[in-house]
């Protein structure tokens, strides 16, 4: 398993639904991105999708700590899609980089191995994000 962040297609996205139904209990959380301007936005957004216990739009720290639990979930497996990637964070273009590399260097790695580390009985678990032209 080798949690991925992948730049695709629209066209490429049906294909990938496709997988998707094959692979069981993945939770599966889609976002677009035209309707996402700000960190409040995403913010909301992500705890709507992921349905979070509480808010954390107040701070990058409690996003972290939800997105590398998601216990309540119940899931084998996570998938974040990002359509309309262009426009994402349009209005904060150095929090989208932010947002985009905390993935890269916090959730995947948490979630392909850390999580086995430091959570008692954790267990590994695919988590890919799709972003999507």
């Amino acid at each position: 398993m080798n949690n991925t962040m992948y730049k695709i297609t629209e066209n490429e996205l049906s294909s990938i639904y496709q997988g998707f139904n094959k692979q069981g209990d993945v939770w599966i959380a889609e976002i677009d991105g035209s309707h996402i301007a700000t960190w409040k936005d995403y913010a909301r957004e992500i705890e709507r999708v992921f349905r979070f216990p509480s808010s954390c739009d107040k701070s990058m720290d409690a996003y972290l700590d939800w997105m590398t639990d998601l216990s309540w979930l119940n899931a084998q497996g996570y998938v974040l899609i990002i359509k309309n990637i262009k426009e994402f964070m349009r209005n904060d273009p150095k929090k989208k980089e932010k947002i985009l590399r905390f993935f890269i260097e916090d959730i995947l790695p948490f979630w392909q191995s850390g999580v086995e580390q430091y959570v008692v009985a954790g267990k590994a678990k695919p988590f890919d994000v799709y972003l999507v032209d």
